[in-house]
């Protein structure tokens, strides 16, 4: 049984990361093209994840994994929200310059099937974060920072769209984490 389940999460793994190709190689995204690069039928992948969606959620979930988002559990337990703060945008940089290339394609995904992307799915977990942490912000001395629209502003610029745009095509996003958190400071009236 237990050979049996290594097996399965084997070929799991395996899916993921060729979905993970498919999506650097610059080909159309389908459930054809990761079973190519998988070596399994596509009835394979529909038996592991059920549906498209569900696979680039995995994606997804393997890239946070790699890239660092399991360290935001350490901004929100920093005693300073706005050193909380400042890590939570030094690990989205991060994050983004981890898998620059895969999050483009999964946001490009994103614009043409609003609404079923992963990365859509968890725009809203980042934005329920940003605003925990603007609220202490805002607790701690900085009233204005917990304002409705300071949290969504915040939110976008704090985006990969923004991110990748703000580093431009010759720079990392994580040298732009001190420009994008003195951005944050600015629109979060954090003095």
């Amino acid at each position: 049984m237990q050979q049996r389940l290594a097996g399965v999460d084997a070929t799991r793994a395996r899916i993921v990361a060729s979905a993970r190709q498919v999506l650097l190689s610059g080909d159309a995204f389908s459930i054809d093209a990761v079973a190519r690069e998988a070596g399994v039928a596509r009835l394979t992948i529909y038996d592991h994840f059920g549906n498209r969606d569900v696979l680039l959620e995995a994606v997804f979930d393997d890239l946070a994994e790699s890239g660092g988002l399991t360290h935001l559990p350490e901004a929100f337990g920093e005693p300073d929200p706005v050193v909380a703060l400042e890590r939570f945008v030094a690990i989205f940089c991060a994050f983004y310059s981890t898998h620059r290339l895969v999050l483009r394609r999964l946001n490009a995904l994103a614009v043409l099937r609003p609404g079923t992307s992963a990365q859509t799915d968890r725009n809203p977990r980042r934005l329920q974060g940003l605003g925990v942490l603007l609220n202490r912000v805002a607790q701690a001395g900085h009233p204005l920072a917990g304002a409705p629209d300071v949290v969504h502003l915040v939110h976008v610029l704090t985006g990969f769209a923004f991110v990748d745009e703000l580093s431009g095509p010759d720079h990392d996003p994580v040298d732009a984490a001190p420009q994008l958190f003195a951005l944050v400071r600015t629109v979060a009236h954090i003095d």
